[in-house]
């Protein structure tokens, strides 16, 4: 029995120590635990007053450096712009709207002016007049030479509705034959005729009788080009008139002509 109870002591006694130990360790554990969050909470102010200086320290150096980044910026957006400048290419200047206008002005003179010296072409179509019209008289006999084809008797015409001195046009208008009188008289129709001959080389006139004279009757007629040496008599000037060179073919007005009647006509030079 003693040696139970000495060893169920021995047992209790040893168990003892032992919560002792725990109850030390416990303590310290408590005390570290308390010590160490004493240091967390210490460490996290000190964390939190540090991060507050360095923000306050950058937003500091923020403010101070921000001057100076504006200027940076500032000389780097000039010296793009100045880059930019440079590799643009120089732009020519634009054409002024009046340069266009002067050179569609300059296009319409010519084209018109090209017009109207094809109409005097058309109109004058035995040639240009070499020499100023010559100024004649009414009643003034006058020499004068006539080119002439076989087929002008039928193609050469004028029209006006005007007489002068008697002669009349063969048409009143372009689309009227002359109505008055006997319209079929050679002596009193007009036609359009050229000179061939100087001083009065291709100037144009109104003459009538030329087909009555004996020297173009039709079995004498050249078929070649060739002209007539013949007497003019100047009985005025037509004020207005439209001629034909061709039979069929379009109508050229024409102003203050001479008009008068020929006669003696003789033949002159045949072309080969």
């Amino acid at each position: 029995m003693a040696t139970s109870s000495n060893g169920t002591k021995d047992k209790d006694a040893g168990k003892k120590p032992e919560s002792a130990d725990e109850e030390a360790d416990e303590k310290d554990e408590g005390g570290e635990d308390e010590e160490g969050g004493e240091d967390e909470e210490g460490g996290e102010e000190a964390d939190a007053a540090g991060e507050k200086d360095e923000k306050g320290k950058d937003e500091e150096g923020e403010e101070e450096r921000a001057p100076a980044k504006a200027v940076k910026a500032s000389a780097v957006d000039a010296i793009r712009v100045a880059a930019a400048k440079k590799a643009t290419p120089d732009v020519l200047p634009a054409v002024p709207p009046t340069a266009g206008l002067g050179k569609s002005v300059m296009l319409f003179v010519v084209v018109v002016g090209g017009l109207s010296l094809l109409m005097v072409l058309l109109g004058n179509e035995r040639g240009p007049q070499a020499q100023p019209p010559p100024k004649w008289n009414d009643g003034q006999v006058v020499d004068i030479d006539i080119t002439l084809v076989s087929t002008d008797k039928d193609d050469l015409n004028c029209a006006s509705g005007t007489e002068v001195a008697g002669l009349h046009c063969g048409f009143e208008s372009q689309q009227k034959r002359w109505s008055k009188g006997d319209a079929a008289d050679d002596k009193k129709m007009l036609r359009p005729y050229s000179t061939a001959s100087q001083p009065q080389n291709n100037f144009n006139f109104l003459a009538a009788g030329v087909w009555s004279e004996p020297v173009l009757a039709p079995d004498k007629l050249p078929s070649t080009r060739f002209t007539i040496k013949c007497k003019f008599t100047v009985s005025g000037k037509m004020p207005r008139a439209d001629v034909r060179w061709h039979a069929g073919e379009g109508w050229n007005n024409v102003t203050d002509w001479y008009a008068g009647a020929v006669s003696n006509c003789t033949m002159g030079t045949i072309q080969n």
